[in-house]
């Protein structure tokens, strides 16, 4: 059962039925996949914002996308509405929960694939057998690197 104020939220982003079910869902993670222009990035806010709307911390959300542009895009889409959220608020109370939530998206685990995957293995470098002052190569120099292999 989603709380009304969760569905109140998730009103204001006009999503189509299938975004509003990939917004709302909660049983489950889940995976966006479309064609550009379509939603997606529409879709996934509207999912973050209702998560932290029902209190959950941005540090626990996961959001993963393909590409740094589409990570920044995703941030700054996020930040938005939390500001416009901050702004609307109906009582003191949200104002400062919606502006508490803005101030903490630069920490936000939303970003892409890589950088999740170098956060952890940064966090367990012991666990993981690196050395925790490894480094990640962009795509030239790996290939470079594999040709030269």
């Amino acid at each position: 059962m989603v709380d009304v104020n969760v569905e109140k939220l998730i009103d204001t982003f006009s999503l189509n039925d299938k975004q509003r079910q990939a917004a709302l869902e909660r049983k489950r993670d889940v995976v966006v996949t479309a064609g550009a222009g379509s939603g997606k990035t529409l879709t996934l806010v509207a999912r973050y914002t209702s998560l932290l709307a029902e209190g959950i911390s941005p540090r626990r959300i996961a959001a993963i996308t393909f590409t740094k542009k589409a990570a920044r895009e995703m941030r700054s889409r996020v930040r938005s509405k939390l500001i416009t959220l901050q702004q609307t608020a109906d009582n003191e109370q949200q104002r400062q929960k919606w502006g508490k939530l803005s101030a903490q998206m630069d920490s936000a685990r939303i970003g892409t694939i890589h950088s999740l995957c170098s956060e952890i293995l940064r966090s367990h470098p012991t666990e993981a057998g690196i050395d925790p002052r490894f480094d990640i190569l962009d795509e030239g120099l790996s290939a470079a690197f594999r040709a030269q292999a």
